[in-house]
């Protein structure tokens, strides 16, 4: 191989490692505050114990009531609920998930808003389902 050709194929392999790496700040970037309390919710398994919609289940209905969860998710609350600390939740993460929350069953989503997000791939930078 050619200096030349090796060059090229370096500045090749170049270019797609920065158009990945931008792409990838693009797509983690594509979702609201309300879509990445949802992608928490789904991450950290809220629903198995709030149900899918925070309707409740076996805990406490939590749609709605977004501000209320808060020291609960860092404290953990006597009966059952764990701090969430030690599962690496973050105050985004926390802050995110209450906007999620305060959306769940709105007939008329805020101004601005696009309304409750129902993804379910959380693990996807911008989820597709």
């Amino acid at each position: 191989m050619s200096k030349l050709q090796h060059q090229l194929k370096s500045a090749a392999i170049f270019s797609m490692l920065i158009v990945g790496f931008l792409s990838s700040i693009q797509n983690a970037m594509a979702l609201d505050a309300p879509g990445e309390g949802r992608r928490a919710w789904l991450k950290y398994n809220c629903y198995g114990c709030h149900g899918m919609r925070a309707a409740g289940g076996m805990g406490p209905k939590l749609a709605g009531k977004g501000e209320d969860v808060l020291e609960a998710v860092f404290h953990g609350e006597g009966g059952g609920m764990p701090s969430y600390n030690k599962y690496g939740i973050t105050s985004t993460d926390a802050y995110n998930l209450t906007r999620y929350l305060n959306l769940i069953n709105l007939k008329k989503p805020p101004q601005n808003n696009t309304g409750e997000p129902y993804f379910m791939h959380w693990w996807e930078a911008t989820p597709s389902k």
